[in-house]
């Protein structure tokens, strides 16, 4: 009864170790997330921006309009196809060119970024308008419910800021990226040691199951 009690007690540690490294190693590396905040990106997310690091041809992801522009603090030429928050799909996207760290066109002029995160310090309360008229929409209703695309169904704060994408960039790429994903490493050497562990649990399980000796 001792030998099964040790060994259950290694392979639940070991089952424990793998099982956790496993599920973290997904969480952070097996789906996309926010290089700029860390939040996971959901395929609504993914297809309202369609983010292009312009010299290694990485796909980029963000959550929200104002993480997009923060990338450029680690990518300072992108290449960014952007939904308009209101009209989704039903509006040309609008195309955003960044080099150098510096906006150099904007497909249409009267795109702005609504910054509600500057009031509520949340990413889900910023949206990307193309006009004045899908700003007064979104600020009235916040998100519209005939969008299949809007990522964020939440209100937005009164006098949502709102600025053009070159006044954006400037203040968001100072703000730069602050999420810091754990170590790829960590988790395979915390995986590595739940297989020593389980390993051991065995081998001692073999040793202690031989019967002892009799002296006659």
């Amino acid at each position: 009864m001792r030998n099964v009690v040790i060994a259950g007690v290694f392979v639940v540690v070991a089952l424990v170790m793998l099982g956790s490294s496993g599920y973290l190693y997904y969480q952070y590396y097996g789906q996309p997330r926010c290089e700029a905040c860390g939040m996971i990106v959901t395929s609504e997310m993914a297809e309202n921006m369609y983010l292009i690091d312009t010299n290694t041809n990485q796909r980029l992801y963000s959550c929200c309009a104002g993480c997009m522009l923060r990338l450029a603090a680690a990518h300072p030429n992108m290449h960014l196809e952007v939904l308009d928050s209101w009209y989704g799909t039903a509006a040309p996207a609008t195309v955003i060119e960044i080099r150098n760290g510096s906006v150099v066109s904007v497909s249409v002029d009267t795109a702005r970024i609504m910054l509600g995160s500057k009031l509520t310090n949340s990413c889900v309360s910023n949206r990307f308008a193309i006009n004045a008229t899908s700003a007064q929409f979104l600020q009235t209703n916040g998100y519209n419910p005939s969008n299949p695309l809007s990522p964020f169904k939440t209100t937005l704060p009164d006098n949502t800021p709102l600025v053009n994408v070159s006044a954006a960039l400037t203040a968001l790429k100072a703000k730069g990226i602050s999420y810091v994903p754990p170590s790829a490493a960590f988790l395979i050497g915390a995986a590595t040691a739940g297989i020593a562990v389980l390993a051991i649990g065995l081998v001692a399980w073999k040793k202690l199951s031989v019967p002892p000796v009799r002296k006659t």
